[in-house]
């Protein structure tokens, strides 16, 4: 073997470890919620229709998300930031990332702990199911940053096949007049629930975070836009498998639609049972790389402000992140942190970027001219 076809603590990656990495932080908590959400909002079998409309918008952003990485390759995010709007703008910048990434780590974890205490754990005590998975976090996120980013290289795909197997073992119980009829829906329902499906694509913003790493920046679009195609198609097919089992009347009662889908798949021959336990440990591991690229995430925009020790930040992150996780009484709290951090998230991934992306244009222009 040669020796440099792998060196543990090469801190560069490739443009399919970016791929997957930014697929990872989107595809979370969030799906196993989202065909509710969708029903809800539209009413109808037609809030495919509205994954659609979410996912080209976010295919668009994103690639303006890329191409302003491109321009400063090899630059970290908030190190360019600071050359384009100065350096007390993105310390600005730097505590609205931190703040948002915090939040959203906090909130990923705290469903976990209600995720596995109602279908695993029953008798743990949510506190202690959220401390254990911190503490995970914290060995995943203390090592190499380009080694975490290779673990997404593992799970996501492995997520994805087992989801897909899950999926084609519901066949069986498909009704395909539940999405009847197609395409009689109000336009205004269909972007209404647009609007609530682009709140799943959060995450794609990661990719202005860890393009400096990218041994091919020139690939940076390209692979950020298959992250983004890939994470479409996933919930276009849960999405079309659940209104086909359940149809939307169901749906929209249903609290966790995507794992009701697993319960009603069965193996023939009736091999396994509680197939949605099964499913959820599977989901948890996805989960997992996307709580702990989160956590990275607030780890260097905390960074940039303090310029501590990585062990050190994050050490005195996690109490935060505990016990923020901690204080929603109920389901509903939960929801309504939820709530807050993905309205934080249109600043982080829509507003901020694109002010900056704005910015640079006009700088180009003048200079030009």
């Amino acid at each position: 073997m040669r020796e440099d076809s792998w060196k543990y603590g090469d801190q560069k990656i490739d443009e399919k470890e970016l791929m997957f990495t930014i697929g990872s932080l989107i595809i979370g908590v969030g799906i196993l919620t989202l065909p509710r959400s969708i029903a809800k909002a539209t009413g109808s079998p037609d809030g495919w229709l509205s994954i659609l409309i979410a996912g080209c918008a976010v295919l668009i952003l994103a690639w303006l998300l890329s191409r302003l990485s491109l321009r400063f390759r090899g630059r970290p995010y908030l190190e360019y930031a600071a050359s384009i709007a100065s350096k007390p703008a993105a310390n600005g910048i730097a505590i609205v990332y931190a703040s948002y990434f915090l939040m959203f780590t906090a909130y990923v974890t705290r469903s976990v702990a209600e995720l596995s205490k109602q279908f695993l754990f029953d008798k743990t005590p949510l506190e202690v199911i959220s401390l254990a998975f911190l503490l995970v976090l914290i060995y995943a996120v203390s090592g190499s940053r380009a080694g975490l980013i290779r673990l997404t290289v593992i799970f996501l795909p492995f997520v994805l096949i087992v989801t897909s197997i899950f999926l084609l073992l519901g066949i069986k119980q498909f009704d395909y007049h539940n999405l009847m009829p197609i395409l009689n829906t109000d336009s205004s329902k269909v972007m209404k629930g647009a609007k609530e499906s682009i709140f799943s694509f959060l995450g794609f913003e990661s990719v202005l975070f860890y393009s400096c790493l990218m041994r091919n920046p020139s690939k940076i679009p390209k692979f950020t836009m298959f992250a983004i195609i890939i994470t479409i198609i996933t919930y276009l097919l849960i999405f079309i498998a659940v209104i086909g089992i359940f149809s939307v009347e169901v749906t929209q009662n249903i609290l966790f639609p995507t794992l009701e889908l697993a319960r009603e798949v069965s193996v023939p021959g009736e091999f396994f049972e509680r197939l949605e336990s099964l499913f959820l440990i599977f989901w948890v591991v996805s989960i997992f790389t996307t709580a702990a690229i989160s956590l990275d995430l607030t780890v260097q925009s905390t960074y940039f402000l303090f310029k501590a020790e990585k062990r050190k930040l994050m050490y005195g992150l996690t109490p935060v992140i505990y016990l923020l996780s901690m204080m929603p009484g109920n389901i509903v709290e939960l929801g309504q942190l939820g709530l807050l951090v993905s309205n934080t998230g249109i600043l982080t991934s829509l507003i901020i970027p694109v002010l900056l992306f704005v910015i640079v244009k006009i700088q180009e222009a003048r200079s030009s001219g």
